[in-house]
């Protein structure tokens, strides 16, 4: 069991560590580092009581495999099409962010290294056919694939971490956001690079229902991104000064920004190969998980066969939203991973502070203090409404965007 465990540990820190490991540095340039940490913190407590909260809905719910089968049978038709929605707007928001991200990283990556140019829209239809082509295959394709890359992503990470802390200036974390508003307008990017709760039921059903290994499970699991984040925040922008950063950004893709920022810095070849191959491997792995997924709910939602042509029109209507997006809003990654926070409150924090709270005045006896609280479930409500704000205010331009 406690291999179980640790499995499950890592299943969810893994769903977590994707697109942030990009988004939160440069996010970070723009906020300060003591800014950025704060809201590491809060973000994490978050994202931790709200997957504590899935997981006391799911052991309440015997043979629950989802947050929407849980919210059908605890709030009904309302509470279902709610999750429904929230599940289908949450992966696409995220793949429309790896699509521009990728392919903002390949236009920057030739750009730099060949002085080739692309269309940026010719990058995006060229990620997403590859993309698509290894999920329409087989599911077995894309877990090999995804297991070679990932072991890839954890070396690159290790690698570029050992290389990056001893060279970190400590002047330049101590740096001051550009402006205290757009500490607010990276609350949702932080929120979102916290996301692990759709993966919670599953750990329930693997760990046999057990509260002794599911508490410190999702506990674990979402702490070992925490100490990533940090460790790589202050490896990346530790090493480079806040206006150098911020420069760089100015009128690029904010991935290739990054890559290209860290490359500049790195002295060796093995910095410029491990930033690039983190880069490329960190919105691979998220990208194939998070479409995986999608093209499953796709599937069976519209009642489409594993045949290759079943396959083919199941992946017309995964991918081809997305891609719509990428091939309008070019620079759209940090605007997707932010509206996919709108997504991921509603999932994760609304839905199931609402199922607890009626789980509570029937079985309040089956429930810890911090999960029956009242105040602890109106606490993680306004900090849902505060993230959900947060992006409609850099949508409406009232906050600036990252």
């Amino acid at each position: 069991m406690q291999n179980r465990l640790i499995g499950s540990a890592l299943i969810i820190a893994g769903t977590s560590l994707g697109a942030g490991m990009i988004a939160m540095p440069l996010a970070t340039a723009v906020i300060g580092f003591w800014p950025a940490l704060v809201l590491m913190v809060f973000n994490w407590a978050l994202a931790t009581y709200s997957g504590l909260l899935v997981a006391e809905v799911c052991r309440a719910c015997p043979g629950t495999t989802s947050l929407y089968g849980a919210s059908g049978q605890l709030l009904g038709r309302p509470g279902q099409f709610i999750a429904s929605l929230a599940t289908l707007f949450l992966p696409y928001a995220l793949c429309a962010a790896y699509i521009t991200g990728a392919a903002g990283h390949l236009n920057g990556s030739l750009a730099h290294w060949f002085s080739i140019a692309l269309p940026q829209g010719f990058s995006a239809i060229c990620v997403t056919a590859l993309f698509a082509g290894v999920i329409v295959i087989s599911t077995s394709s894309v877990d090999l694939v995804t297991r070679g890359l990932f072991m890839l992503k954890v070396m690159m990470l290790v690698m570029l971490i050992g290389l990056l802390l001893p060279k970190v200036e400590p002047a330049y974390l101590n740096t001051m956001p550009v402006s205290d508003s757009v500490i607010w307008a990276a609350l949702p990017l932080f929120f979102t690079s916290f996301g692990f709760q759709a993966t919670v039921p599953s750990i329930v059903r693997y760990l046999e229902d057990k509260p002794a290994q599911i508490r410190p499970a999702v506990i674990i699991g979402s702490t070992l991104p925490l100490i990533i984040y940090l460790l790589w925040v202050i490896g990346t922008n530790g090493v480079l000064p806040q206006g150098s950063l911020v420069a760089i950004q100015n009128g690029q893709d904010p991935v290739s920004a990054l890559v290209i920022g860290l490359t500049r810095f790195g002295d060796s070849v093995w910095i410029s190969t491990a930033v690039n191959l983190f880069a490329i491997l960190a919105l691979a792995t998220s990208f194939l998980g998070v479409a995986l997924g999608l093209f499953d709910y796709i599937a069976e939602a519209f009642r489409r066969n594993g045949t290759f042509s079943g396959r083919l029109q199941t992946a017309v209507i995964t991918f081809v939203p997305p891609l719509l997006v990428a091939l309008y809003f070019p620079n759209s990654f940090i605007t997707a991973l932010g509206f996919a926070a709108i997504a991921l409150v509603v999932l994760a924090v609304a839905l199931p502070v609402v199922m607890v709270w009626r789980l509570c005045k029937s079985q309040a006896d089956d429930f810890g203090w911090i999960f029956s609280s009242k105040a602890m479930l109106i606490l993680a409500v306004v900090a849902g409404i505060l993230i959900i704000l947060a992006q409609l205010a850099v949508v409406s331009g009232m906050l600036p965007s990252i």
